[in-house]
């Protein structure tokens, strides 16, 4: 059962991955060394399938959680 599981989160993983257009050795190279965006991606994707959110669901939250992180002048990676 615990291989049926992981195997649902690792499919649950590579299709938000592929939909955000990242590749799973990249996402995984960076996450190892802690980049901040791949930790802030796997926190977002790890509570969502928590709370049992479909990959869609998950999808439509990431893309509006990420529009406000990045607009969000105080918060972006990115500051002009």
């Amino acid at each position: 059962m615990e291989a049926y599981l992981q195997h649902h989160k690792h499919l649950y993983f590579a299709t938000i991955l592929k939909a955000l257009h990242f590749k799973m050795d990249a996402y995984m190279y960076n996450l190892a060394y802690n980049s901040p965006y791949e930790l802030l991606l796997y926190n977002w994707i790890t509570k969502l399938y928590r709370k049992k959110k479909t990959s869609n669901e998950a999808l439509q939250l990431i893309y509006k959680a990420r529009n406000i992180l990045l607009l969000n002048s105080k918060n972006s990676f990115i500051n002009f």
